[in-house]
């Protein structure tokens, strides 16, 4: 990452640039995102920093970001730059009444990979978060895996099962927990030269994962410039943590549910693998697959070719994007 040192003027709407000194420019990625402050990894180390006021107005970074900074005297930062991203995951942002029109929440930014982590006990297997996640990924051009974790807890042949239905689908189905070393040599191998998105429900233990897995904990007084009064936990936001041999993962927050954004409900089967040796084969050309004469992917379904688990996932994700 490159670093160059320029010269500012005063700039009182900003509120960050002293006058009249020399900063040095340097550029990292966004580590985590708190109300006003932005912290920013290079090398190992993270900066405290803001947004220029001309970013207040405009697309903030998220996770994942790569940017340029300004570091001044007392250590802090001002991020002075967005660079353009290479992929994003996304899902449709909460909002108040039908009138409002869904918006998009950006949940990382430059990411490989995308992690879906999971238990089949405490928390049970969902397979409904399971299958969004695994379209998201396909829209946003990531890799999908699924991992398993807790896999004491669960019976001897439930992952078999799990790895033979998505198996199916060549995507990846790893065991893991987090407490066992020895399981973990899968994950970390899968994760090594990338940079990856871990995303599941509550509990599942993503964090522990990472814990196990990270090159080092990331301690309050590294952080330069100080804390801000940022504290040492972060289960409410994204994390950007770096891993041993130079790979990166991205701790996200616990997901109750995962809305899909920025795919119309005629474009919804092109995200199923498994669906596209058969599209263009309907009868009609605006088929929506759910029960349509001549429809190819209603007749594969029927001889096994499709299974009727994810033909089913198909159409209630169908009817989600109808209703929105």
């Amino acid at each position: 990452m490159s670093s160059k040192r320029t010269s500012h003027p005063e700039s009182s709407r900003d509120g960050a640039e002293p006058s009249s000194t020399d900063l040095e420019t340097l550029q990292g990625r966004v580590a985590a995102v708190y109300t006003g402050y932005y912290l920013v990894l290079r090398e190992g180390r993270e900066w405290v920093c803001k947004l220029r006021g001309r970013f207040r107005r405009e697309a903030r970074p998220v996770v994942g970001d790569l940017v340029d900074f300004l570091v001044h005297a007392d250590g802090g930062g001002t991020i002075s730059a967005l660079h353009p991203r290479r992929t994003q995951l996304e899902r449709r942002a909460a909002h108040r009444g039908r009138s409002t029109p869904a918006s998009a929440q950006v949940l990382a930014a430059n990411v490989d990979q995308l992690v879906i982590v999971a238990s089949l006990r405490e928390p049970p297997f969902r397979a409904g978060l399971v299958e969004r996640l695994l379209v998201a990924a396909a829209m946003a051009g990531l890799t999908p895996l699924i991992c398993i974790n807790k896999l004491d807890l669960a019976e001897r042949d439930e992952l078999g099962e799990l790895e033979a239905v998505y198996g199916a689908l060549d995507i990846p189905v790893l065991g893991t927990a987090a407490l066992q070393p020895e399981t973990l040599a899968g994950l970390e191998s899968a994760l090594a030269g990338k940079t990856s998105v871990l995303v599941g429900h509550s509990g599942v233990g993503k964090t522990s994962l990472l814990n196990a897995l990270a090159e080092r904990e990331m301690a309050v007084g590294e952080v330069a410039g100080g804390s801000k009064g940022l504290g040492r936990h972060t289960t409410s936001t994204a994390r950007l943590i770096p891993l041993r041999g130079g790979a990166f993962a991205i701790d996200s927050p616990g997901v109750r549910e995962f809305g899909l954004h920025g795919v119309a409900a005629a474009d919804l089967a092109r995200h199923y693998p498994d669906f596209r040796p058969f599209l263009g084969a309907c009868r009609f050309g605006d088929c929506l697959h759910r029960g349509e004469p001549g429809c190819a992917i209603g007749e594969a379904v029927a001889e096994g070719r499709i299974t009727q688990a994810r033909y089913d996932s198909y159409h209630t994700l169908l009817g989600e994007l109808e209703d929105s």
